[in-house]
Parts: C-alpha cells; sequence; structure tokens
C-alpha cells in the first residue's frame, strides 16, 4: 500500500518510463538479495520489504500503457496486461513444483524481469501525455514520431497544437476538491476498488482447495484467470465499460446469493454448490478488476493519473485486508461474508448509474476536462491531449496500437 502510493507520486513526477525501468532493476538486484538470504532472516525479511514496496511502485505502470494505446486497442491492451500477470504467477508456480533450490527460482525469475526492462528502455518511447503535461515539446514530438513510424502511419508537427485547458500543475487532491462531479467520480471509483479487492479476496477464500496440491492448485487458478481475458475482451467490445461494470456487479450479486443458500450434502455428497458458485463469483470479480482498472486510468486525466491510480489501488488494499478478518466473523454470524458481498456489489451496482462512459473517449488531460468528461460536456478544438490516436494520421487504418 505504501509502495504504490509513492510509486504514483514518483510517476507523475519523474516520468512512466524512467520509474518503470528503475523499478524493475531495484526489482531484480531485491530478487538477487532473497537468493542470497538463504542462511540470513535479516536479509530475506528487508529483501521482502523492498519487494513489496516495489510491487507498488511497479503497479502503477498500467498507467504508461494506457497513455500509449489508442482509443479502440485500450481494452485489448488491458488484458494483455492482466495476462501477463497470470502468466507471471502461473511461471512461478511450475517453478516452484520442479525446482526445489530457491536460489535457482530467484535466477529464473530474474530473466523475464531484465527482458522485460530491456525491451522498455530500448523499444519504448516515453509517455507523450505526461511530457507535454511537463511542457518538453522537443521529446514529445520525437516521442509522436517514434509512435508514427512504428505504425506506419504520417505525423507532422502541428502549430496547433496546444488545446489543453485547466490547470497543468493540479495534485492529487483535486480529485476530492475540484467540483462535486469529480468528487463524486472519486469516491464512486474509491468504493468500487474496494469492493472489488474485498469481493475477489473474499470469494476466493470460499473456493478453498481445488485439488490439494498447493502448486497444482495455484496452476488451476492461474489458467482459470488466462481463460477469463477473453471473456473480459469480448465483454467489454460488445456492450461498455460502465455495462459491462454493473453486469460484474450483478453477477458477484447472484453468486454470494447462491453461496448462502442451504443445502444437504447427503443428498449430492459430490457437489458442493458454494465452492462452485463462489469460484465462478471469484472469475467474475477477476473480470470486475480487470474492467475497473482500465475504467480508473481512462477516467483519471493525465496530470493526476499516477497518483489517482496509486491512490484507488491502495484502497483495494484495504478490501484484501478486510476480506479475512470478515470470513473470520463467520463463526459468529453464518454468511456474514457473502451478506457483505451482496451488499458491497448491489452499492456499486447502483452507483455506477452516475458514471460516464469512457469508450473509445479521448483520455482527459487535466481536472477541467476530467470534469468535462464526467459532466457529458463536448470538449471542442483539437482534441489530443490526452491520447496518442489524435496526434496520428487519422486517415490510416493500419494502426496497431503502440
Amino acid at each position: 500500500m505504501f509502495g504504490i502510493l509513492i510509486g504514483g507520486k514518483l510517476y507523475d513526477i519523474f516520468g512512466r518510463k524512467k520509474c518503470t525501468v528503475i523499478g524493475y532493476l531495484i526489482f531484480c538486484l531485491t530478487i538477487i538479495l532473497h537468493a542470497s538470504s538463504k542462511t540470513d532472516f535479516r536479509v530475506f525479511a528487508v529483501a521482502h520489504v523492498i519487494t513489496g514496496i516495489l510491487n507498488g511502485v511497479i503497479g502503477v505502470q498500467f498507467t504508461y500503457q494506457t497513455e500509449l494505446t489508442i482509443g479502440r486497442f485500450r481494452n485489448f491492451g488491458s488484458q494483455v496486461y492482466s495476462e501477463t500477470f497470470s502468466i507471471g504467477m502461473l511461471y512461478g508456480a511450475l517453478l516452484s513444483y520442479y525446482i526445489e533450490s530457491f536460489a535457482i527460482i530467484c535466477i529464473l525469475l530474474i530473466l523475464p524481469a531484465l527482458t522485460f526492462t530491456l525491451m522498455i528502455a530500448v523499444w519504448i518511447p516515453e509517455s507523450p501525455s505526461w511530457l507535454y503535461l511537463h511542457n518538453r515539446y522537443e521529446e514529445f514530438h520525437k516521442s509522436m514520431e517514434y509512435i508514427a513510424r512504428f505504425n506506419r502511419v504520417k505525423y507532422t508537427q502541428d502549430e496547433k497544437i496546444d488545446s489543453t485547458h485547466g490547470n497543468k500543475s493540479d495534485t492529487a487532491s483535486a480529485l476530492f476538491t475540484f467540483s462535486p462531479s469529480t468528487r463524486r467520480t472519486t469516491f464512486i471509483l474509491l468504493f468500487s476498488w474496494l469492493s472489488a479487492s474485498f469481493c475477489y479476496w473474499g470469494l476466493s477464500f470460499n473456493v478453498g482447495d481445488l485439488i490439494g496440491n498447493l502448486y497444482i492448485n495455484q496452476v488451476l487458478i492461474c489458467i482459470i484467470d488466462l481463460v477469463n481475458r477473453p471473456i473480459n475482451y469480448y465483454g467489454v467490445k460488445l456492450t461498455n465499460r460502465v455495462w459491462f461494470l454493473r453486469a460484474c456487479n450483478m453477477g458477484m450479486c447472484i453468486s454470494a446469493v447462491i453461496c448462502m443458500i442451504p443445502y444437504k450434502k447427503e443428498i449430492f455428497p459430490s457437489f458442493n454448490l458454494r465452492k462452485i458458485s463462489a469460484l465462478i463469483g471469484r472469475m467474475i470479480a477477476d473480470l470486475y478488476f480487470s474492467t475497473v482498472y482500465l475504467y480508473t486510468a481512462e477516467v483519471l486525466p493525465t496530470v493526476v493519473r499516477g497518483s489517482g491510480l496509486g491512490i484507488f489501488s491502495s484502497c483495494a488494499r484495504i478490501g484484501s485486508i478486510m476480506a479475512p478478518f470478515v470470513i473470520v466473523a463467520n463463526t459468529y454470524s453464518p454468511n456474514i461474508n457473502f451478506s457483505a458481498i451482496l451488499f458491497m456489489s448491489m452499492m456499486c451496482f447502483i452507483m455506477f448509474i452516475w458514471m460516464p462512459e469512457t469508450r473509445d473517449k479521448v483520455l482527459p488531460s487535466t481536472m477541467t476536462e476530467m470534469k468535462d468528461m464526467v459532466e457529458g460536456k463536448v470538449r471542442h478544438g483539437l482534441e489530443l491531449r490526452g491520447d496518442v490516436v489524435g496526434l496520428l494520421d487519422s486517415e490510416s487504418d493500419e494502426e496497431t496500437g503502440f
């Protein structure tokens, strides 16, 4: 939680690329510390604390990807981003199953991290949105030229490029103070993140062991998450962000209700209705979590996107901390955990009535532009500041969504 709050601020101050590359390099060093801490618990503890903080810092990199992806490819990019987490957990589970040496596992974990860091450092440019907001126009044009070449489209520097209206130096506190509409949106998103994490872990704890073996269970869960990504992609593509999020909330409500239905094990001894319903609910919660990640990055303006995402992610950590305590409370009051999931999901379902749709919309750059989006106002002029697509040749159909 602490790392996410710091990471969001660092991403907004020093840039998306620099923080991502440096964060991954330090992350690799902490893995080496883990590998060398076999006989020294103090070294292991320090390395583990640093890794936890860096996990938070690196976790805000989703803002980097969002700002480099054009509108119609953001959904696809978001699913690829989520897919890498499942692949990483699957990779770790398989390494742990087949290799006994902790040091060798750590070394093998470093390889993909170093490869990813090298790819970003060499091939991926800094976010044009962030460069523009910080008045680094020369670097901004170089970044856009590189992206245009990659997409095989024409890019020309436009003298009328400055269309951003609003304060470029707003801080995350503006999310709570700028206007009633942005404040309402912020509080709804805060509750949505807390609810997403709470419901995800609350339902996960009720799934229990699928097979019995710790490593095989982890592999199965990762495979389920991998299968979820195409469902998530087409669900968002065929509807829109807000309706899909509300559908996920309703699905979690139904799952929680089914989990509260009593049934006799004697009649169906091999059929565990609660476990099956919790597993389906967990899958729906995973869909909801991935989509709210994308939706939040599209609602927040570039000037506070990193800090804002850090605040919302921290709120999600509070939800994950609450979940096991509610499970324990179940021993005193049956089904209190499912009642809490039902209540939070229903509240989110209702509150998203007042949320704006962001599908294929230009990313806002300032709090003023976020306010316009939330209130449904049309922004006139050259709508370029939050989105890469506006600066590329709109006549080309060969864009690949860098």
